[in-house]
């Protein structure tokens, strides 16, 4: 008789407190939900019918699991052992061992769930793309979710391997590296969540007091209990498991547990670590640490609090998490999300086709296209779904020191050069301030570090291309006075190189290495004559 009917089983409660980091919008399967009352909004929450919470459904959070174990593990056919598979090429259907319960959401103390607007911003120009402008509803950073699983282990023998899976999957809900992202428009920052808390508790189901326990609960109480075991619970899911396993004298399966998840991260990742300034350098040609004149930034927004009537116009604020654990949070001025998107996205198109028309541009389709698998497009007139981003802004920065700046602005008639009546502003600007930005690059070779170090140089030295509202009277520059590639392989130590000292000090051995990116890239974009016919060909493209 096989092991799975001589016993019923190991059950494993899991229970996680999640915080989103940054403005989450996780959408609703119906346009307009049942329980909202009809208004301008276009795109909705999910929420549930009932009690109008909002709403993690557990399909979407065992997606969000599947994917983060199959890009942990470097194998997505390892996520189908804890996820389970479907019946396909002579495969038999595979039942997931992971039960997982919808999530409601929390909302800070004080604060409800905002509508923002919404806007899809044209690389080139930098301008709103006409007509793609929209209001949606946001969660706001600081929002708790409790998240429950079930983990069943049929066969004791399988259980150190499935709660390995289960700890990596969760990883990167831990907050280390790009992380796992909830929602919609994660590539501008939106969605970030980390996990502070991890509940566990295992249940012998062939032991008679461990079955009650399970089964003799309603679904309240179960949850009710997982969540006030968060209260003295681990940021670490794999450090409670092994905590209760040798609690129940499995001290073996917990060093196995704990070997296992320790291994290499098998990722090929990059991280484009960002300081801008709201400021220009006072000479372009000076070393990193020259002077900086600060400047002025307009991410515009609604005026909110003591402003509201005082301003037309102020620079965009945000909820901001100071300590995930307590669920605190302040309100301080961004940067942005699209617009710098956006602005990095521009300097990447135009350092490109600078290089590719200097080279003798052969094939713009193919240059074209091997920007797109880098920076995402729109759907294809062959394709089901538009291309993402492999660049991706990791959460919305903040910007720290500075200070706002009222400021009164007028049209003036281009006849007369007179003030029209009616057309006098006031705006809160932000003057001034540094933040920290970082983008994650997925599975990156040395043609697009190469084009990182190029975006680099150009916000080093003269900030041509500007962000947000106001480029035409000055607003709007950044200078990286602070910039490093970081290249994470395998389980190959991470390597690091300043692209700030690359573009300064030439003889460095930075530079030397940013030299052999650029090279790539050059390759890449140069011609080559045709074999058959002698002809020239780009040697680019997507993949």
């Amino acid at each position: 008789m096989s092991a799975r009917a001589d016993r019923p089983g190991v059950l494993w409660e899991i229970t996680g407190r999640w915080c989103l980091l940054s403005d989450t919008h996780v959408g609703a399967a119906q346009v307009v939900p049942r329980h909202a009352a009809q208004s301008d909004v276009d795109l909705h929450l999910d929420r549930d019918p009932r009690t109008g919470a909002p709403r993690l459904r557990a399909t979407t959070l065992a997606g969000l699991l599947r994917h983060g174990l199959a890009a942990r593990v470097g194998d997505p056919a390892r996520a189908s052992e804890l996820f389970g598979a479907a019946e396909g090429d002579g495969r038999a259907p595979r039942t997931s061992a992971v039960e997982i319960d919808d999530a409601f959401g929390r909302l800070p103390e004080g604060t409800g769930v905002a509508v923002r607007t919404g806007t899809r911003v044209d690389p080139a120009a930098g301008t709103v793309l006409p007509g793609l402008l929209w209001q949606w509803e946001v969660l706001p950073a600081g929002t708790v979710f409790v998240v429950h699983l079930r983990l069943r282990v049929a066969v004791p023998a399988d259980e150190a391997r499935l709660l390995t899976l289960v700890a990596l999957a969760v990883e990167g809900v831990g907050g280390a590296g790009p992380g796992t992202r909830v929602g919609g428009r994660t590539g501008r920052g939106h969605g970030s969540v980390r996990a502070t808390h991890w509940a566990v508790r295992r249940l012998d189901l062939g032991d008679e007091h461990d079955w009650f326990a399970h089964h003799g609960r309603s679904w309240e109480e179960r949850w009710r209990a997982g969540a006030d075991a968060l209260a003295e619970a681990s940021a670490d899911l794999s450090v409670a498991l092994a905590r209760e396993l040798r609690a129940k004298d499995r001290a073996g399966t917990a060093a196995h547990l704990a070997a296992r998840v320790a291994g290499p991260d098998r990722r090929r990742r990059a991280e484009l670590r960002l300081a801008l300034a709201v400021a220009e350098r006072t000479d372009p040609l000076t070393a990193p640490s020259g002077d900086l004149r600060p400047g002025l930034l307009s991410i515009g927004d609604a005026p909110t609090g003591d402003r509201l009537g005082e301003v037309d116009r102020a620079h965009r604020e945000r909820p901001v998490v100071e300590d995930p654990d307590k669920g605190e949070v302040r309100i301080a001025p961004v940067l942005g999300d699209t617009a710098l998107f956006a602005l990095v996205k521009r300097i990447a198109a135009r350092s490109v086709r600078d290089a590719a028309e200097a080279l003798g541009d052969a094939d713009p389709g193919r240059r074209q296209a091997w920007y797109d698998h880098w920076w995402g497009a729109d759907t294809g007139a062959r394709e089901a779904v538009p291309r993402p981003s492999r660049v991706r802004l990791r959460t919305v920065p903040v910007i720290t020191g500075g200070a706002v700046l009222t400021a009164t602005r007028m049209t003036v008639d281009s006849l007369f050069g007179d003030a029209v009546d009616g057309r006098l502003f006031t705006d809160d600007l932000q003057c001034g301030g540094v933040a920290e930005v970082v983008f994650d690059i997925d599975d990156p070779d040395d043609a697009i570090r190469g084009l990182c170090a190029l975006v680099v140089r150009d916000l080093a030295t003269v900030p041509f291309d500007t962000v947000g509202a106001g480029a035409g009277v000055g607003h709007g520059r950044v200078s990286a006075v602070r910039a490093e590639l970081v290249t994470l392989t395998g389980d190959r130590a991470p390597e690091r190189v300043d692209l700030l000292d690359a573009s300064f000090a030439p003889d460095g051995a930075d530079a030397e290495v940013v030299r052999g990116w650029v090279a790539a890239l050059r390759a890449l974009l140069s011609p080559e004559p045709d074999r058959e016919d002698g002809t020239s060909r780009g040697k680019g493209g997507g993949p």
